[in-house]
This record gives C-alpha cells, structure tokens and sequence, in this order.
C-alpha cells in the first residue's frame, strides 16, 4: 500500500495512486526516484524552487541512491514499483 509521509514524519494511507491524486499529495509536479529498498517515491519535482522542507524520512529511504549531499523536499509518496503505472 502507499503512503504519504508528510514532513514532520507522520504517514497515512494513499488509496488511490492515479496522476492526480499523486499531485495533490506532494504538491506539484511529480518526480518519481527509486528508494533504497526497492520501491518509488513520488515527490513534487519543484520542491526545491518552492523552498518546501527537508523531508527527513524521505531523504533516508533514498541513500545510497541519490547523491549524499542531497536531499528530499516536501510531503512525499513511496509505493511498491506495480502499485504506480
């Protein structure tokens, strides 16, 4: 199941995972990277440009895969690779 992992480290549930409901999730345009542990995560490809928030649980599941001196902004979604189409 995905979920939202909003900024200040809660999670909740995303039951839908169409286009639109990913964009309403993290605010934006999506990105999708890949995670750590095999999964996506789905992030607002402006974050940055909009000065959004470091978002620390995000950036720890994509160690090792984006470079170490980045990082994650924003509420994200990370979902197993067969739930995004």
């Amino acid at each position: 199941m995905a979920k939202v992992i909003k900024i200040d480290g809660s999670e909740r549930d995303l039951y839908d995972v169409g286009l639109e409901s990913l964009q309403q999730a993290v605010g934006g345009y999506i990105q999708i990277v890949p995670t750590n542990d095999g999964r996506w995560l789905v992030l607002d490809e402006e974050g940055k440009l909009k000065e959004k928030q470091v978002n620390r649980k995000g950036t720890e599941l994509t160690r090792g895969i984006v470079d170490d001196s980045d990082f994650i902004v924003g509420d994200v979604v990370v979902a197993n690779k067969d739930e995004i189409n």
